[in-house]
């Protein structure tokens, strides 16, 4: 019971992490809310894989979840390799979060990418 409300409240996160990145008045360029988004992601996903919650489940919530994947689709692969790796990541969830972050500006605006 307490697994199943714990998924249903991180899925219910995922989501609106997603529905706030495309706010038309935001200071932020597009790839940096895309980046954001990627980063929070993330940091949800460390705490999934600490509660132990099932790495399929929260890709399936993902795929099921159209507005998530229709915001960033230029980042699918990339998201899905963030959510994979979270799986294995033993630090906090804020420290693969910036990691990620900083990874995905690198790798999405053209910057050198030095990891």
């Amino acid at each position: 019971m307490l697994k199943s409300s714990l998924m249903m409240l991180a899925i219910i996160f995922l989501s609106l992490s997603f529905s706030n990145v495309s706010a038309s008045n935001s200071a932020l360029s597009q790839q940096e809310e895309e980046c954001y988004a990627v980063a929070m992601v993330a940091y949800d996903t460390v705490i999934n894989s600490g509660l132990g919650l099932p790495l399929d489940q929260v890709i399936d919530s993902m795929v099921k979840n159209s507005t998530a994947m229709n915001t960033i689709d230029i980042y699918q692969d990339f998201l899905m390799l963030v959510v994979m790796d979270a799986y294995n990541w033993q630090g906090s969830p804020h420290t693969y979060a910036v990691k990620t972050l900083f990874k995905c500006a690198a790798e999405h605006t053209g910057g050198a990418h030095t990891y």
